[in-house]
């Protein structure tokens, strides 16, 4: 087994196809396995096979699905790295893999340099459309490869690839996925979703991230459909490609929606019909941009996963979708709902608890932390996954929150999304997040940051007795703080952490009133 051939049925079916469209390239799979083959035996003449790893800093670009399959062809292990970090936590991702080789994009050029000062067992480093002192160019490499079909075996349980978390608390970690954990997710969810080869998925979340890599990438090669690739999240470029190349879905996050439906004018005049749904994951979906999403475009399915298990639930393409939750397991995944501080305890339905998840998908530990490995993934194959939810009688999981920010405010559990679904339905406001601030009598207490639909149409007080109106009193936020637009995470979550220190600094004595 070797993930790195994840396209072989389409490329003995239909070798003229296109899999990857990305500006005015148009990859056919057999230009794809011709490429993929000169990145595995360009890695070999260097010495790079098993034991060895290979960073990926690639932002959405054809490349990216090149370099990485072509390294695990080589018998490498992989590590894809976020595009949208520090230069310090780079360096810690790229040392901390132990990566001898580096793939970047023109992006990183500039940070190329830094990261091989930094890193002393960085070898080689290849950067794309141009390359700094120090480096080599890589289309000019690629150019000098044999085509000939290179491809190490791996038994299943071999690491194909160190996947960092994103490191809301401190540094990110480095996630053990083997070939066979890649090549079931990829498979399971296509099989799920029902993908054929008539699909087009529109991506333009990081590749980098489970959800680019899962739900459009790989589950596209597998099953022979296209992949139209843009460097980046633009709203107004999505739409037109959407148009343009007759996408039939895309996937992402709540952040990339919204901003697609404020580009009003832009969706009356282009045609989105071949549009058939789209999947929000990685970070809660309000329900109001869920409808609207989908009675402006098309049905919008939210789901849920992690780097640590892959795809774990979908609401389903086809049958009952539920607005508010994630919808039902994927077939092969196992799902408890426990007591967070007895695991061995299952929560009834309808009562929240943390969720643990079972499946071939799962990580096989975490790199270099033993102590956190045993933490986290279980004797029995069970990992705590640190999201609170709670489940209905047909299955159909609700995300309440993640235990890290639970709020005891006097003795009672408020989770951020509790606070925050309440906040959504007000008229003014387009964007909502929640945290804790301490408190000397309580505890701690919920405090709200917003973005308005219009600048200065909302008052503080305003916002606490919408509230009171339409919420438990309990778990009002004691302050609202008014912002341009919502801080984000590489992945588009909402960077709770940033808010936190934003917080710190509203609340300091020398902070302007």
């Amino acid at each position: 087994m070797n993930f790195g051939t994840i396209f072989d049925l389409p490329l003995t079916m239909w070798p003229d196809k296109e899999a990857l469209i990305y500006g005015p390239h148009r990859i056919t799979y057999a230009e794809l396995e011709r490429r993929t083959n000169r990145v595995a035996n360009g890695l070999h003449a260097l010495g790079i096979g098993p034991g060895d790893h290979v960073a990926v800093l690639v932002k959405n670009d054809h490349r990216f699905v090149e370099t990485l399959l072509g390294a695990l062809r080589a018998g490498a292990t992989v590590t894809p790295v976020t595009t949208r970090a520090h230069q310090s936590t780079l360096a810690h991702i790229v040392a901390d893999s132990a990566a001898k080789v580096l793939f970047a994009s023109s992006d990183f050029a500039a940070e190329v340099g830094p990261l091989a000062a930094a890193v002393p067992g960085l070898r080689h480093r290849f950067v794309m459309d141009g390359a700094p002192s120090g480096s080599v160019e890589y289309d000019g490499w690629l150019a000098g490869q044999s085509t000939a079909r290179r491809v190490v075996d791996k038994a299943p349980g071999d690491i194909a690839s160190i996947s960092y978390t994103s490191g809301s608390t401190g540094q990110p970690k480095g996630v053990l996925l083997s070939h066979a954990a890649f090549d079931w997710a990829a498979r399971n969810l296509r099989r799920a979703l029902l993908y054929g080869p008539e699909e087009r998925c529109l991506l333009a979340v990081p590749m980098f991230h489970a959800n680019g890599m899962f739900a459009g990438l790989f589950s596209m090669l597998e099953c022979g459909g296209s992949v139209v690739i843009l460097h980046d999240v633009d709203p107004a470029a999505m739409i037109r490609a959407i148009e343009r190349e007759r996408c039939t879905y895309t996937t992402g996050v709540p952040a990339m929606y919204k901003m697609m439906l404020r580009e009003q004018e832009l969706l009356d005049r282009c045609d989105c019909s071949s549009l058939g749904f789209v999947i929000c994951g990685s970070s809660e979906v309000p329900e109001e941009l869920l409808t609207e999403f989908t009675h402006r475009l098309a049905p919008m399915l939210e789901a849920y996963g992690l780097t640590e298990c892959g795809f774990v639930c979908n609401n389903p393409r086809w049958g009952v979708r539920k607005l508010g939750t994630t919808g039902l397991a994927y077939p092969g995944v196992a799902l408890r709902i426990v007591d967070p501080a007895s695991v061995s305890r299952d929560i009834p339905v309808g009562q929240t608890g943390e969720l643990l998840v079972r499946s071939p998908a799962n990580l096989t530990g975490y790199h270099n932390l033993p102590e956190v490995t045993a933490e986290r993934l279980l004797p029995d194959g069970w990992f705590r996954t640190r999201d609170i939810v709670r489940s209905d009688e047909q299955g159909y999981i609700e995300i309440v929150g993640r235990l890290d920010d639970r709020i005891s405010c006097a003795g009672e559990s408020i989770f951020p999304k509790e606070v925050e679904n309440v906040l959504t339905q007000h008229p003014d406001l387009v964007d909502v997040a929640v945290v804790a601030m301490p408190d000397e009598i309580k505890g701690e207490v919920p405090v709200a940051f917003v973005v308005e639909r219009s600048p200065g149409t909302v008052r503080e007080a305003e916002i606490r007795e919408f509230f009171l109106t339409h919420g438990a009193a309990y778990m009002h936020p004691r302050r609202v703080f008014v912002l341009l637009e919502m801080p984000l995470t590489p992945a588009k979550k909402v960077d709770r952490t940033a808010l936190k220190r934003r917080l710190e600094e509203l609340r300091s004595p020398s902070a302007p009133q």
